[in-house]
């Protein structure tokens, strides 16, 4: 994603100030009633409850909670007038670090009901003037928390991509510094990308696995996902790694390769010569080792619609900024031109379509899936494609409960914060989403938010959109 330039100063503080201050109502204590509570985990809905929030906290559940409690004339009440509660979405690999992300990203998050991210970016490996480093993504991290900053809570960030150059000698010194580092710089997760050795790999995942640090991102490309589980691998991102190890090919594509683009040559080889029984096998290495699975399955969707003009015109650009836009639309272009042909176009969005059909395997396989968007990478549009990759969840055969717990209690577990986060009970964290239509019967109808809870904080639908109001007049203004 290309960075942008600062809005001037007058607006950006403008902006900044309205957000921090909220569109929203806050109280200590918050009478929600008239709801039925979504249960993630069991994929049932309990009718016509109330839900006592306080100070943050879900205090209590029940059909008639009022009943007994002192001065509840002067508690806030909301009618949920019937609608569908369910805990608020996690992004589990997610892209905010930008200096416009207060104004520009943050607010785009909550108004679509993704109350917590795993961030994959966290850290500056190479620091540039206005741009944001970890220690400003952990001032973001404490206001949000705090209730000072409208945004996602960052449940985990990220060190930078660890890509040493190809044929760079890197040592097991080197590697195990670099892991202390960003351990002491306060990083909850180290993220490998392709250039990475297959044995600098694995001394990274022990001195992570010593210092309590999870380890995902991009495989090395020497390596595959079952040796990438067999060393620590915590959670494998992107669905195309499954393909590049589901193939008789497997070996010399890894051990030739250096690109974690493959050519059209190459993806036709892994669809047609798709291999069930290879598979199967990475499925139980990736079983008995714990190791998740985040497909972002929007970002394959891409390459695969990067033709369709109303895909790219989607009106959900009008929350993006032009600088953004313009890298979209030249990888997208980029893309088109790698594959021109209609029968070029076909082997992309075969390969799109053989990713869903292995993340549906690979949970039939016990595997552990969770919901991650890639947000910010090309056409993967900040909170709004938390909505689009539950459904492509769901093209893959999930269930509407069981993409909705992907989304939401299972990312909590992955995280170990599901004492906190992920479903809709007392003693937890009152981070909610307020639906007008069931999800379970219709994931769609994720996109039917009424109302957002973020702890002691609540945001109507008006507030809702005036926060995507917020976005669109602060690009116009650019």
């Amino acid at each position: 994603m290309n960075h942008s330039r600062m809005l001037s100063g007058s607006i950006a503080v403008a902006l900044t100030l309205l957000l921090a201050l909220g569109s929203w109502a806050s109280a200590d204590t918050l009478l929600l009633h008239s709801v039925n509570i979504i249960n993630v985990e069991s994929g049932n809905v309990t009718a016509n409850q109330q839900v006592l929030i306080r100070d943050g906290r879900i205090a209590r559940i029940g059909a008639a909670i009022t009943d007994g409690i002192e001065n509840a004339g002067s508690i806030q009440q909301i009618d949920g007038q019937n609608g569908f509660l369910m805990p608020g979405l996690l992004d589990m690999h997610a892209h905010i670090r930008h200096p416009l992300a207060p104004s520009l990203i943050f607010p785009q998050f909550v108004a679509h009901g993704v109350t917590g991210i795993r961030e994959m970016n966290s850290e500056c490996d190479d620091p540039q003037p206005g741009m944001p480093c970890l220690p400003q993504m952990q001032t973001w991290q404490q206001q949000i928390d705090a209730g000072e900053l409208t945004g996602p809570r960052f449940l985990a960030l990220s060190s930078f991509p660890v890509n040493p150059p190809w044929d760079y000698e890197v040592s097991e010194e080197q590697i195990r510094g670099l892991v202390a580092e960003m351990d002491n710089r306060g990083v909850d997760v180290i993220k490998t990308y392709f250039r990475l050795s297959t044995q600098a790999f694995r001394w990274l995942a022990d001195e992570a696995a010593q210092r309590e640090l999870s380890v995902a991102g991009h495989l090395p490309v020497t390596m595959t996902v079952t040796e990438a589980a067999n060393s620590g691998l915590d959670s494998l991102e992107h669905a195309r790694d499954l393909l590049f190890d589901c193939f008789p090919g497997s070996a010399e594509f890894r051990s030739t390769e250096r690109t974690q683009n493959p050519s059209v040559a190459w993806l036709q080889r892994m669809v047609e010569e798709h291999d069930s029984t290879q598979c199967e096998q990475v499925f139980q290495a990736m079983v008995a080792n714990d190791t998740w699975y985040v497909p972002t399955h929007v970002t394959r969707r891409m390459d695969a619609m990067a033709g369709d003009s109303a895909f790219r015109n989607d009106p959900r650009r009008q929350y993006i900024w032009p600088e953004v836009l313009q890298s979209w639309d030249a990888d997208a272009d980029n893309m088109l031109a790698m594959a021109p042909s209609p029968d070029e176009r076909d082997i992309v969005a075969g390969f799109y379509q053989q990713g869903l059909t292995l993340t549906g395997q690979a949970h039939q396989a016990g595997v552990r899936v969770l919901m991650g968007t890639d947000s910010g990478d090309s056409f993967s549009y900040f909170g709004a494609s938390a909505h689009d990759e539950l459904k492509e969840l769901v093209k893959a055969g999930l269930t509407p409960a069981q993409a909705l717990r992907a989304a939401t209690r299972d990312g909590a577990e992955f995280l170990n914060i599901q004492d906190d986060y992920g479903s809709v009970s007392e003693g937890k964290v009152a981070d909610l989403i307020l639906l007008r239509a069931n999800p379970l019967t219709d994931i769609n109808n994720i996109g039917t938010i009424d109302a957002v809870f973020m702890g002691q904080q609540y945001y109507d639908r008006a507030a809702l959109d005036a926060l995507l109001q917020d976005v669109v007049d602060a690009i116009a203004a650019m």
